[in-house]
């Protein structure tokens, strides 16, 4: 599937808003799939899934200009 460089940019800003978010929140656990998780791994999973799209959209931006030459 092939999804446009916007697309992952998009989602990697959402998740690092809610990762944001979450530092604000003052309980202790938080339900992630269905199962109650420490905050700080909640956390942890916002961030990294933030991190990865900002990758692919780097990745995705790199190989458009490539293309383009």
């Amino acid at each position: 599937m092939n999804l446009s460089k916007n697309f992952y940019l998009v989602i990697s800003v959402l998740f690092t808003i809610s990762f944001f978010y979450s530092l604000f929140d003052t309980r202790d656990t938080h339900e992630l799939f269905f199962w109650d998780v420490d905050l700080w791994v909640y956390r942890g999973y916002r961030l990294l899934i933030a991190l990865v799209f900002i990758k692919l959209y780097f990745d995705k931006k790199k190989n458009g200009k490539n293309q383009l030459i």
